[in-house]
């Protein structure tokens, strides 16, 4: 049964079972995630987040990133889970936007108890491969019925790291697993508001939650994934899914280090990884052939029928919507040249130019979808089609985008994102100091010391 076997990979795992490499993909998703917190953090949702917690209260154990405040694991991991997706700046891959489920629960505990950067590295891991396991099988039919993965898998995923560092049995592990599952919830309608960055955060709290419930000997179903109104049925998989075949690699290979398919992208622009690959097509339109967006007549954007399940904003009139409209982000690289935080603002989203490009925009499905659960979001050929006043027309394909594990950020792309982020909290000393200490995370004896850099007092 896959629930006790995902339970005893949690139990059975230790630091020395896991790759090294494995490990270093986990460091950049939290140095990533904590890097995009920031700004996340200054956002209105960021700010009524923060408000609702310092509302509720709580124990003062954990940190609110980018704040003074403290409050308890559940509320911390709440707060910087959603602030993190605050802006959809963080990461990509593996069971859907993964650091902003697990970084705030390993974070927070890890916090709370004094533990290692070594191993709140390591029960990132173990959260990422059990959410993965279950995203494989099931991904392509939750997604359709509007399910959000970051959410529901990523639940079961905090759940997994969470008990992980508690130290927790095999029972407490699928009690944990089982409570989870009936936290989970998050629906893609609420894509473009604030509540899909909520989505993160209640993810990370629910892992928290889970964890300490069975810890302190609440119950729940043992076979919670298999079980007949169990977390695969009601999550919309009406198929018997062959649950040897899909946890056998288990702890022996790890979907953390998969560069085509479960890996971890670092995300170049701010917003829904289903627009990069037509972005670096705008931006190669843009740059090559020194496009005018004023020339303009027509653009035709290629694209595939899952994306107009994710893009579902075609005339955005905020910046949250910005973010899942193919036309503004593409309608914003031939405008500008780049996408960048300052862009996906309503000021942005509304500049007259931009607007009146989006109306000459038509899409063209003329790519299959990419299958759900076996490559990462935004891994799908994509391309752009400028037609100018002059006659001319220009067109480039994108099918593996920027940021992804096959075309990575350089260390310095990826150092500069960190401190631009870092920049609208810290000072320079900070964000530097921070960046340093997060990029030797595995040898940090006590994980409060980052925690330290990454508070604003």
């Amino acid at each position: 049964m896959i629930t006790k076997k995902l339970a005893d990979f949690v139990v059975e795992t230790s630091v020395g079972d896991i790759p090294q490499e494995a490990l270093k993909i986990a460091q950049m998703g939290i140095t990533d995630y904590i890097g995009v917190t920031f700004p996340g953090s200054l956002e209105p949702h960021g700010t009524i987040m923060k408000n609702y917690a310092a509302m509720i209260g709580g124990v003062t154990e954990c940190s609110i990133i980018g704040s003074d405040l403290k409050t308890s694991p559940y509320l911390a991991a709440l707060v910087n889970g959603t602030t993190g997706h605050a802006l959809d700046y963080d990461d990509m891959g593996g069971f859907g936007h993964p650091s902003v489920a697990l970084a705030p629960v390993v974070l927070g505990i890890g916090e709370q108890l004094g533990i290692s950067g070594a191993n709140i590295l390591a029960a990132y891991v173990v959260g990422f491969e059990v959410a993965c396991c279950l995203c494989g099988p099931l991904m392509m039919s939750h997604y359709s019925r509007g399910w959000h993965s970051t959410d529901n898998f990523g639940s079961l995923g905090a759940a997994a790291a969470a008990a992980w560092l508690l130290k927790l049995n095999v029972h407490q592990v699928r009690m944990t697993l089982g409570i989870a599952a009936s936290l989970a919830g998050g629906l893609r309608q609420n894509f473009g508001t604030m509540t899909k960055p909520l989505h993160a955060g209640m993810a990370a709290a629910n892992g928290i939650q889970a964890a300490f419930l069975a810890q302190a000997g609440f119950t729940a179903d043992e076979n919670i994934i298999e079980a007949p109104l169990g977390f695969a049925k009601v999550f919309g998989h009406e198929e018997d899914v062959n649950w040897e075949e899909a946890g056998k690699g288990l702890g022996k290979t790890f979907n953390i280090t998969s560069p085509t398919f479960s890996g971890i992208a670092i995300k170049p622009y701010p917003s829904c990884g289903g627009t990069h690959c037509s972005i670096d097509a705008a931006l190669f339109l843009k740059t090559e052939h020194d496009v005018n967006s004023q020339d303009i007549i027509e653009v035709e954007l290629g694209t595939n029928p899952l994306m107009g399940q994710v893009l579902i904003h075609h005339r955005p009139k905020t910046g949250l919507e910005g973010k899942f409209s193919l036309e503004y982000t593409v309608a914003r690289a031939l405008h500008s040249g780049k996408v960048k935080l300052k862009h996906l603002t309503d000021e942005g989203v509304n500049e007259p130019p931009v607007k009146g490009l989006i109306e000459r925009m038509k899409w063209v499905e003329k790519y299959p979808a990419p299958p759900l659960g076996q490559q990462m979001e935004g891994l799908g050929s994509q391309s752009v089609t400028v037609k100018l006043e002059n006659g001319k027309e220009y067109s480039h394909e994108v099918s593996v985008s920027k940021g992804l594990p096959l075309n990575p950020l350089t260390p310095d792309e990826f150092k500069e994102k960190y401190m631009d982020c870092a920049s609208t909290v810290l000072s320079e000393e900070e964000a530097e100091k921070s960046f340093d200490m997060l990029s030797n995370l595995v040898e940090v004896t006590n994980v409060a010391e980052i925690m330290e850099t990454i508070t604003k007092s």
